[in-house]
């Protein structure tokens, strides 16, 4: 007979607490020419502790895991930025302000008796519990993980048989499938500990998530009554894991069309390349080939206005009036083969720079009127 009853999903923690954060600063500003030339500098440590991480419990508790209050980090960084009035004259004015930021994370420690730990992204089922990032003790937030990827196997990797068949050289190390299944123009990818076999021990950092530095650069300009502001930012030296190309650019999965570039695949009559035959990845796996920069440099915004002299305004009885148009996310330059490098679906501070499907910013227009009665 069926009886209703109910089971523990996860283990108390009365000890529960809220995490802890120290930061030391040291600053500077320095005013040059009357004000016309300002810079400010300033250099930030915080260290944060007490973080709430999902710990493994030992199994004769019961459970896998169970949440404590164990890890730590440190963010280091410097900030920057400059202002100028370079022109200040009755009918012209020009001013300028630029600001650069670095920041260096840290992991100081983890769960007990833990170096690293690993996150996966759920944006496709055959990849739900594949690895993609790490944290480890000693090294930066954010870090992708996986293979460097070799290329692809060409012929000359292979020894011919009597039927024609092709197998796999024993000096050449294989790709995770068993050395008789590889084929010419599979998947390659380098193995690390000389084993002759490519598998989980041949993991290792492949990318990072976060920017060296980042930074913008605004020009503001405003002549008799007209008026100007330009706006630029950048980022610079963070990965992107452009995992569209595992869809669009394999041929695994006949349900799906492919990217353009899929052209450039492997073949018999189209040997060099770096990109697999169609199905010639084995496995799902993630490698330095789906790792691209997604440094960028973007013409933000532009914003052109004009206000309506005093003397309109006191004939038609109004305080102002201005008319302006104004434009965003006009123009960008970076190596991202992505539609946007300013991406992240899945965001979290160990699971930055992540790409599938993703909308990008939009360019957009627009035209208005203040009026002030």
């Amino acid at each position: 007979m069926l009886q209703q009853g109910a089971v523990l999903s996860s283990m108390e923690n009365k000890d529960l607490k809220w995490e802890n954060t120290t930061q030391s600063d040291a600053g500077i500003d320095l005013g040059f020419f009357h004000q016309r030339l300002s810079i400010t500098a300033d250099y930030y440590k915080k260290v944060t502790s007490n973080l709430l991480l999902n710990a493994a419990l030992p199994p004769t508790t019961g459970y896998t895991a169970a949440y404590k209050n164990i890890g730590k980090t440190s963010n280091e960084g410097f900030e920057f930025g400059l202002s100028s009035i370079n022109i200040d004259k009755p009918d012209f004015v020009w001013s300028s302000s630029f600001n650069i930021s670095f920041n260096k994370s840290k992991v100081i420690a983890l769960s007990q008796n833990q170096e690293s730990i690993t996150s996966a992204i759920s944006w496709d089922q055959w990849y739900a519990s594949v690895p993609l990032y790490i944290t480890k003790i000693g090294q930066p937030l954010g870090q992708m993980y996986g293979y460097l990827s070799d290329g692809v196997y060409q012929y000359s990797d292979f020894d011919r048989l009597a039927n024609g068949a092709y197998l796999l050289k024993d000096n050449i190390p294989t790709n995770g499938n068993t050395r008789s299944a590889i084929q010419p123009g599979d998947a390659k990818y380098k193995d690390l500990n000389g084993d002759g076999v490519v598998n989980d021990y041949d993991r290792t950092v492949i990318g990072r998530g976060f920017p060296v530095h980042i930074g913008g650069f605004s020009n503001n300009f405003r002549y008799k009554n007209f008026d100007l502001n330009i706006f630029f930012q950048w980022s610079y030296g963070n990965d992107i894991v452009n995992a569209n190309r595992l869809n669009f650019e394999i041929g695994n999965k006949t349900y799906l069309n492919q990217f353009q570039s899929f052209q450039a695949r492997w073949t018999p009559d189209n040997t060099n390349t770096t990109m697999p035959r169609a199905g010639g990845q084995y496995g799902y796996v993630y490698s330095t080939r789906i790792i691209e920069d997604g440094s960028y440099l973007r013409f933000k915004t532009a914003a052109l206005g004009y206000n309506l002299p005093v003397k309109v305004l006191n004939k038609i009885k109004i305080k102002s009036c201005r008319f302006y148009v104004a434009a965003q996310n006009i123009l960008t330059w970076t190596k991202y083969s992505g539609s946007d490098p300013e991406v992240s679906i899945s965001y979290s501070p160990l699971t930055p720079g992540f790409d599938y499907s993703a909308y990008p910013r939009a360019r957009t227009f627009t035209a208005g009127l203040n009026v002030s009665l």
